[in-house]
This record gives structure tokens, C-alpha cells and sequence, in this order.
């Protein structure tokens, strides 16, 4: 594990941007899972300025998102709406080349088919991942450790970020499983703030355990993490 602490939340922003366009320079057909979230708006919106400067041409690669809500899909609360507003055309990425899984598919055959698409694409070369407090990543959560791509109940605390009315829970997500992010050719984790620490902690020295589905991660021959430094695991 690479960890990188960098002073603070646009310094985490700039290296994350550097690092997706010196591996698109190399190889523009890159295959990348793109996560949803507060944590990667700013660096879609990094992306994107680099992209309007004519730094970056994203217009060969190929995109899988980390997860869906088990949703129709034109519910505004889904993820397809949020990767519309924030990443998709905002980025330069063409709609034809991103997927989804479609959360108003049936789940169970749904997560055979995401997990099928990524295997025919030549799996992932760069997987892009924020963490939980509670160390989860894409929607992996405690107590679990299914490695494919899998539907998943969301607990309430993740339900009352996405602003769910009590009556929808609990919400379901279709999710890249621990072995489908492990298999990526490379990953690159983001944390800031102080109440990511003590999940980079776990993360930073293993062993695996389901109570902290990112320490599946641990022994990623190329793992990369950015923090700033309220997040460093080894303190500020």
C-alpha cells in the first residue's frame, strides 16, 4: 500500500486528477470504476476543467460504476442521476461508453450481468474508491464479505445521507463485490477528514476482517491512498 497524505482536500483533488490523467495519457482505453458521493464531486469537476482545457480526451475509455440503488430508473435519487450531473457529459465521457447497473432490472440476474460486462471488458484496470467510516467501500458494508458483484440492504445511516424517506427503508444497491475491486489492476482510495482515521487505520495494517470490508484491500499489490492530513493514520 502507497499511502500519500497531502495537506488537505484540493491537494487530495489535484492528485487524483494527476494520477487518472498520467494513466490515461498512457493507455487512452482505460477501463475505470467511478464512484458516486460527495468525496469525488470535486474531482469530477477537476476532470472537467482539464478535459474543456484540452488536457484530457476520456472519449476512448470505458466506465462501470461501483453501485446502483434498486430503484426505477428514473427515480432522481439513483445514481444515473447523479453521474449525469456531475461526471458523464461533465467530464467528456460519451453516455455509450459508461455503464450503470440498472436498478430497475431484477437484482439477482442484474448483478450476474454487471459482473459478466466487467469480465468482457477485460476486467478493471483503475478503480476509483472513497471509504466509510465504518470502512466501507463501494457498498460493502460491515459484516459481510461477498466478492462479486452482489445486492445489498444499505443500513439507515447510509439511507439518511441520501436524504431516503423512512417509508423507502431499508434501500437495496446492486455493488461491485471485495473481489471484483480487488481484481482491478490498480486502485486508488480517497479519504478526508478526521472520521475517515480510524478506517485508513484498519486498512493501513489489516488482517482481513468483515467488520472492515476496505481491508480487503490491504495486500493490493497496487493500492494507492489519498488523505489529507486530518485523515492520516498516522496522525495530523
Amino acid at each position: 500500500m502507497e499511502l500519500r497524505v497531502l495537506p488537505g482536500p484540493a491537494d487530495v483533488t489535484r492528485a487524483g486528477a494527476d494520477l487518472i490523467a498520467d494513466a490515461v495519457r498512457h493507455r487512452p482505453d482505460l477501463v475505470i470504476a467511478w464512484p458516486t458521493g460527495r468525496t469525488p464531486v470535486p474531482l469530477y469537476e477537476e476532470l472537467e476543467t482539464r478535459v474543456a482545457r484540452g488536457d484530457l480526451d476520456f472519449s476512448r475509455l470505458r466506465g462501470f460504476n461501483l453501485d446502483e440503488l434498486v430503484a426505477p430508473n428514473d427515480d432522481p435519487r439513483n445514481f444515473r442521476t447523479f453521474m449525469a450531473q456531475y461526471a458523464w457529459w461533465r467530464a467528456g465521457r460519451a453516455a455509450g461508453r459508461f455503464e450503470i447497473p440498472d436498478g430497475a432490472a431484477d437484482p439477482e440476474r442484474e448483478q450476474a450481468r454487471y459482473e459478466a460486462a466487467i469480465a468482457a471488458a477485460g476486467g478493471l484496470d483503475l478503480c476509483l474508491l472513497g471509504i466509510g467510516t465504518d470502512g466501507h467501500v463501494a457498498y460493502n458494508m460491515p459484516g459481510k464479505a461477498e466478492l462479486a458483484v452482489h445486492v445489498t440492504a444499505l443500513p439507515d445511516s447510509v439511507a439518511e445521507e441520501l436524504k431516503e424517506p423512512v417509508e423507502r427503508r431499508p434501500i437495496r444497491a446492486v455493488t461491485m463485490g471485495l473481489g471484483t475491486l480487488r481484481a482491478a489492476r490498480r486502485v486508488v482510495l480517497f479519504a478526508t477528514g478526521a472520521s475517515k482515521v480510524e478506517a485508513l487505520r484498519h486498512l493501513a495494517s489489516g488482517p482481513e476482517d468483515d467488520r472492515w470490508p476496505c481491508t480487503y484491500l490491504t495486500k493490493h499489490p497496487e493500492l494507492v491512498v489519498l488523505c489529507d492530513r486530518a485523515a492520516s493514520p498516522d496522525g495530523p
